[in-house]
């Protein structure tokens, strides 16, 4: 009788471990899991179109300039970084005076054929320089 009963424990404790190990698994949660479905597939920059809506001086400061543009996923999933890996936007201009300046902006989450608006700012620090809008550029790059 002794023997079934440590039997008895014994299989009731193994029970236990296993439904206990089940069921963590089961309930625990990423932020990852917030991003939507992906298939794993990399992303190249001509996955994303970009397209400069606008480009302006600040309020009359030469050396300061806002660029509004528009981000479209062209890829037929999702993109998240977490998955397909890090993107950004870097945009370049000159000063009349050919001094470079530049900024880097990260992509985020996008969904399959959505287009995101955004805007970032570029300036030359330095109130003398005064910002070219002509020789704008901005290029999308692997990380």
């Amino acid at each position: 009788m002794r023997k079934l009963s440590i039997l008895k424990s014994t299989f009731s404790l193994v029970l236990v471990l296993t439904m206990s190990i089940l069921l963590v698994n089961c309930s625990s949660s990423s932020n990852d899991d917030d991003y939507g479905p992906s298939t794993g597939n990399t992303f190249n920059p001509t996955d994303f179109a970009l397209t400069i809506r606008k480009t302006e001086l600040n309020d009359g400061n030469k050396w300061m300039m806002s660029v509004y543009y528009d981000l479209k996923n062209t890829s037929q999933i999702s993109y998240n970084k977490y998955e397909q890996g890090s993107f950004n936007i870097r945009f370049t201009v000159k000063s009349t005076d050919g001094t470079i300046y530049q900024t880097v902006t990260s992509i985020p989450y996008i969904e399959a054929g959505v287009t995101v608006g955004d805007f970032t700012y570029l300036d030359a620090v330095n109130n003398t320089k005064t910002l070219d809008p002509a020789t704008l550029t901005a290029v999308i790059e692997k990380q």
